[in-house]
């Protein structure tokens, strides 16, 4: 069936799900302005990128009930998608963390950035990068929680540095993190981690420069819990029962 053939309101859905996609380049685009603007008004560049975050979540889900490939097969939301998920899981945070962070010296921060950048396709480019049982297989590239790391927790240069190293090389290991939707064992605790760690952000973000311990603690348990997720399913390998489905997260 063509594209003609379909219920006008059928082609209006699956359109309105692109744009609600490409919607992501204009958060990307406030967040990069608000990132290299000398007023330094961070916050609002972690607002453009929550957005994008929250459009980046849905898209996917609507996309399917759309059938959007179904109605629109010549135009691929799936590039569009991943255009936006580069820009603010990788390159806007990167960007940030060279003109905003303690990284070092300024050729060690421009060499640490040109890093993030290049390992991140082999996250994006691979074509293995998510397991059977829904496990990220190699640190999925997401520098904008590395980099809001960094920044509310206020670390030093020594520590962002060591870090960042080490996530860039895990980038190319087939370690494992979890999705927290979408891999089955402890979803409930893992979506109820997610939920604590974005509240514990957010308060830290609206009050930064203070750091009110309470929430520190809460932001690395509930971040902890993630890491140690991905550290049990490397060593217990996959459950046996689980299959995988070819569609996006």
């Amino acid at each position: 069936m063509s594209t003609a053939q379909y219920p006008a309101r059928a082609r209006v859905a699956a359109w309105a799900v692109h744009i609600l996609t490409m919607s992501g380049l204009v958060w990307a685009s406030l967040a990069m302005l608000t990132t290299i603007n000398p007023r330094r008004e961070y916050t609002w560049m972690w607002v453009w990128l929550l957005v994008a975050l929250v459009v980046d979540g849905v898209d996917g889900t609507l996309a399917r009930r759309a059938r959007v490939s179904e109605i629109i097969p010549w135009f691929d939301g799936g590039i569009v998608d991943i255009v936006v998920d580069y820009l603010t899981w990788t390159f806007i945070p990167a960007v940030f963390m060279y003109v905003a962070l303690p990284m070092g010296p300024r050729p060690v921060a421009g060499l640490l950035m040109a890093l993030v950048l290049s390992s991140s396709m082999f996250c994006y480019a691979n074509k293995q990068w998510k397991s059977t049982d829904y496990y990220f297989v190699g640190f999925p590239a997401a520098w904008n929680i590395v980099a809001l790391m960094f920044y509310v927790l206020q670390t030093p240069a020594v520590f962002n540095i060591i870090v960042t190293l080490i996530f860039v090389v895990l980038t190319l290991v087939p370690t494992h993190y979890a999705h927290p939707a979408r891999v089955k064992r402890f979803r409930a605790l893992n979506i109820g981690a997610v939920a604590v760690w974005f509240l514990a952000t957010c308060w830290l973000v609206a009050v930064y420069p203070h750091r009110p311990l309470s929430l520190v603690v809460v932001l690395i348990v509930s971040g902890g819990w993630f890491l140690l997720a991905g550290v049990l399913r490397s060593i217990r390998g996959a459950e046996p029962e689980t299959t995988v489905a070819v569609t996006d997260f």
